[in-house]
């Protein structure tokens, strides 16, 4: 007899389980707290093959960032529903966490300190003395006995490598002194229950009250501990890691609000598939995958060109090695044993190469993954020719995108080429062992690219004006790499073009959405600034649907002229002048060393759209603000 099917605690969308709900991250569902599991905890459909994702040149990246000899690109498990369903597609279990709770009393108990001030107070119990989730609670003044209901504790604790547990708030409640009192303890709140310094964990019995503010005392170390290492992401029996920095030393433990927003930080890989001439049988391949599927090696391949093969297919390859043939078969698809060619530049960089190159080989049939076509600029205002050399509307692309693993307590800082950064042991792993695949999602959907003349920002960069200001962002970027733990030699400044071109597409995003029919936050960005292959602005949104586009991007192409004059019209002026406009980067007070004229009035979007997080910007360096008028790349519109 069929087992009876178990409807799944929770769900969501499989772009969620990359960039929210990944490995590793706490959510909370209505009667229990969970952390998603490690992909150990990834089950798929036994009676079908994992979905797999196919992007040469991100397997290839990925490969060589993470030292291995090859990697599958998968979709995450899909559940599927309706009538008759048993589980098919797979699931993904959710180990509860954390194993500490707060009792929900049916009367509010209030008790008072020392002086007298009331504070709102909660049994905090562990787990284990739990029976079906039930605390029995004897009430001191009527002394019946209850089973109350519990939640979740909102405090756990982590390390700077991404380790979570559990707080052990017997010692911590015993000022930081190991006690074998197995007493009751008792959370007390005062005020909106958000201060720290209103927060205590009490012993009755012990009479020892301490303050949450105090999990680092006066030399600011922490009162937590060393970290163990734990892992419950990846289950009960996971190995406890070596929990050490850089440099050798082990790490401690910082207190952790579970729904805080610095409580996880995915690490995400992107890459947009664009054509590749350079091998003829690999871009064949990649257009008619689904005809190679049932090859399994190279008799195989051999016989089946021979007898089975659609006609075109054969007769383009005729003439090529049959083993090179099946050689980048495997490559293409992933295969197990196979070590794809390792890629010298960025991710980013090939594609402005392949956005900026022959225009001929954008123009793809509209089945493949990118077709685009150049826009003739002919009747553009001289100012738009004089700056821009290309415009593409790009009808049909596809984005891939994969997870690395994870941080917590700081956000991963990707190199402006679009490549991770080492971040050392800060990447928490999101496997027990080493990785033989990773999650990704593929995105389609259509885009708007613009090509600026190099020779343009080279004028502009010489400058007396554009140099002095960039020498005032260059000095703050000093301060923001110490505020984000980084040094010149693991990231440097991105440079002026970039940060023009950051902040130009900020604007036109902003205006794109008020006449395309996508919301701001649907639409991306890519921006390109490298002196030797080429500058650009790229602009797409897609979804995971068989078509993904509405064409409301591409019919912007047209009038691209238009509404670059009504975005920087737009932006001249920021609701929050002069202030925004007068903004200095070095300003110690705001702490925003990485932002010139930008606020959320103005620059700031929806950190979706933001490659960057919303990091250097500045409007001065695309038009003349009230406080800055001679670092503006259009500096005049006539």
């Amino acid at each position: 007899m069929a087992s009876q099917y178990v409807p799944p605690l929770g769900e969501v969308r499989h772009s969620q389980l990359l960039t929210t709900y990944g490995p590793g991250a706490m959510v909370d569902l209505p009667d229990k707290s969970v952390v998603i599991g490690g992909l150990n905890l990834w089950h798929y459909d036994r009676d079908v093959e994992p979905p797999v994702i196919h992007e040469r040149r991100l397997v290839e990246k990925l490969c060589g960032i993470l030292d291995l000899g090859n990697l599958q690109l998968r979709k995450p498990p899909m559940q599927q529903d309706g009538p008759g369903a048993r589980s098919k597609g797979g699931c993904i279990r959710a180990p509860e966490f954390p194993n500490w709770f707060v009792v929900k009393t049916k009367e509010p108990i209030t008790f008072k300190d020392d002086r007298g001030k009331p504070y709102r107070t909660r049994p905090l119990v562990e787990g284990l003395r739990l029976e079906k989730r039930k605390f029995r609670f004897v009430d001191e003044k009527t002394g019946k006995r209850q089973n109350l209901s519990v939640v979740p504790v909102r405090f756990v604790q982590c390390c700077p490598n991404g380790h979570l547990s559990d707080v052990d708030w017997r010692t911590f409640a015993h000022e930081g002194k190991p006690s074998r009192c197995q007493e009751t303890l008792w959370l007390d709140e005062a005020g909106a229950g958000n201060d720290f310094t209103e927060i205590y964990v009490r012993c009755p019995k012990c009479k020892t009250r301490q303050q949450l503010a105090k999990t680092k005392d006066e030399q600011g170390r922490s009162v937590l501990g060393r970290c163990k290492g734990k892992r419950p992401w990846l289950g009960q029996n996971a190995e406890e890691a070596d929990c050490r920095n850089d440099d050798g030393k082990p790490l401690f433990n910082r207190l952790l609000v579970r729904s805080a927003s610095n409580a996880y930080f995915p690490e995400l890989i992107s890459a947009i598939s664009i054509p590749e001439a350079t091998d003829p049988i690999a871009d064949l391949i990649q257009k008619n995958l689904k005809a190679f599927e049932k090859i399994e090696d190279a008799a195989d391949l051999a016989f089946w060109l021979r007898k089975y093969a659609p006609d075109p297919i054969p007769e383009k390859l005729d003439g090529f090695d049959p083993a090179r043939i099946f050689k980048t078969l495997q490559q293409v698809r992933g295969d197990a044993g196979t070590t794809p060619t390792s890629r010298q530049l960025p991710l980013k960089e090939e594609e402005v190469i392949a956005l900026t190159g022959d225009p001929s080989t954008l123009k793809r049939p509209a089945s493949s993954s990118f077709n685009a076509e150049a826009l003739s600029l002919q009747g553009k205002p001289e100012w738009f020719r004089q700056r821009f050399d290309r415009v593409l509307k790009v009808h049909r692309l596809r984005e891939v995108m994969a997870l690395m693993g994870f941080t917590r307590l700081e956000p991963v800082v990707s190199g402006v080429d679009g490549d991770p950064l080492d971040v050392g042991s800060k990447r928490a792993a999101i496997d027990k062992q080493d990785l033989s695949w990773i999650p990704a999602v593929e995105n389609l959907g259509e885009g708007l690219f613009l090509s600026i003349r190099p020779e343009a920002i080279e004028a502009w960069l010489v400058r007396p004006g554009v140099k002095a200001h960039i020498s005032g962002h260059r000095d703050a970027f000093k301060a923001w790499n110490q505020q984000n733990g980084l040094s010149e030699e693991t990231f440097s400044w991105p440079g002026a073009p970039y940060v023009m071109l950051h902040s130009l597409a900020h604007l036109l995003i902003t205006e794109a959405a008020l006449d395309c029919g996508y919301g701001a936050s649907s639409i991306k960005e890519r921006i390109y600034a490298f002196p030797e292959h080429g500058y650009g602005i790229l602009l797409y949104t897609g979804g995971a649907g068989s078509e993904g586009t509405l064409g409301g991007l591409v019919a912007l192409a047209d009038r691209i002229d238009q509404l670059m004059a009504q975005a920087l019209e737009r932006g001249r002026l920021c609701s929050n002048d002069p202030f925004c406009s007068g903004h200095d980067p070095h300003d110690q007070l705001e702490a925003r060393f990485s932002h010139g004229a930008a606020c959320h009035g103005c620059l700031l979007i929806a950190e979706t759209s933001c490659e960057r997080r919303n990091q250097f910007l500045d409007r001065s360096f695309v038009l003349p603000t009230l406080q800055q008028s001679e670092a503006a790349f259009f500096d005049d519109l006539s």
